[in-house]
């Protein structure tokens, strides 16, 4: 199922209307190739097509209940977004020193996740960090 899909079928389900607004934001974050915060999305798409900073807000919450994006928390002033399904096929290292966070690729582990069966439970996502010191940090700490 296509995300727009995704959207249309949750948007049914809590009786809300599909709005050109949604989807010309949802086809901008489709279009992203990073993570990216709401301020980002306020500064390149809201000024952009006149969107307001509420209405990026709560469609970001309703994208998320929707699971079409996912939220992380990582160390940064403010929540750090991306498509679900791109979050799905990647893992993130986090430096608990400078708060960098670096994708990789982890085959053995989301398959793992993926194929997994849990008993009473149906997994709708799963993330994985790693929490640890960046080469970057480790060599500054030695030099001190």
């Amino acid at each position: 199922m296509s995300n727009a899909e995704k959207l249309c079928s949750y948007l049914k389900q809590q009786g809300m209307r599909q709005t050109t607004e949604r989807d010309m934001m949802l086809n901008h974050i489709e279009h992203l190739d990073c993570h990216f915060t709401k301020s980002d999305l306020v500064k390149n798409f809201g000024k952009v097509n006149h969107v307001s900073t509420a209405s990026i807000y709560r469609n970001m919450a309703l994208f998320v209940e929707a699971g079409i994006v996912t939220q992380h928390n990582f160390p940064a002033p403010e929540p750090v977004y991306e498509l679900a399904t791109r979050a799905a096929t990647h893992c993130h290292r986090i430096c608990t020193v400078c708060g960098e966070v670096k994708e990789f690729r982890d085959a053995q582990a989301t398959s793992m996740l993926k194929h997994h069966r849990f008993r009473a439970f149906k997994m709708q996502s799963a993330n994985i960090y790693v929490y640890g010191v960046c080469k970057h940090c480790l060599t500054s700490k030695k030099s001190k």
